[in-house]
């Protein structure tokens, strides 16, 4: 991801699973969780077949506007490697799941000033960082940051949540 000058984020962290998941209770989770905080969400989705599984890689783009000025966005990189289906017996009643290895990345990127209307003119430019810098630095990094922060990391809860994960907690809840 690029960054450009209006733009600031980070990756939280990785969560790395291997064993038995349930990959359309997986997608669906990720997918409603960003729906459900009101974010407007473009996937991708890549599939390759190998010898010992299928690789697939997803990835999930959520963009929320917050005022006219401000911009949330949220990244969930999910790779999974040897994917396969298994039949397991659960309660005494099979049940089709997946097997497999994955790394997921959830990055998130707080983008001031998304309509570009400070990049008219090197005057506007410089108003923008004067601004952004001294009257609105505490409000941008405490404020909208910290609720950034929050909110990939209560994905980021979710996903552990739904693997069956014993870290499935968030001090954000």
């Amino acid at each position: 991801m690029v960054k450009r000058h209006n733009e600031m984020g980070e990756a939280i962290g990785e969560i790395k699973f291997s064993g038995e998941f349930n990959y359309e209770a997986l997608y669906l989770a990720v997918y409603e969780w960003f729906k459900k905080r009101g974010f407007d969400v473009n996937e991708t989705y890549k599939h390759k077949a190998t010898g010992t599984g299928a690789d697939v890689e997803l990835t999930f783009k959520g963009d929320k506007k917050i005022t006219e000025f401000l911009k949330h966005k949220i990244e969930c990189e999910i790779k999974m490697r040897n994917l396969a289906d298994v039949e397991v017996v659960r309660n005494g009643k099979k049940q089709k799941i997946n097997k497999g290895r994955m790394n997921i990345t959830i990055s998130y990127t707080l983008v001031l000033d998304y309509n570009s209307r400070f990049d008219k003119s090197e005057f506007t430019q410089r108003m923008f960082n004067m601004i952004r810098f001294t009257f609105l630095r505490k409000k941008i990094v405490v404020d909208w940051g910290g609720k950034i922060v929050a909110e990939a990391y209560l994905l980021h809860t979710e996903i552990k949540k739904q693997l069956g994960m014993e870290t499935a907690y968030s001090a954000y809840e």
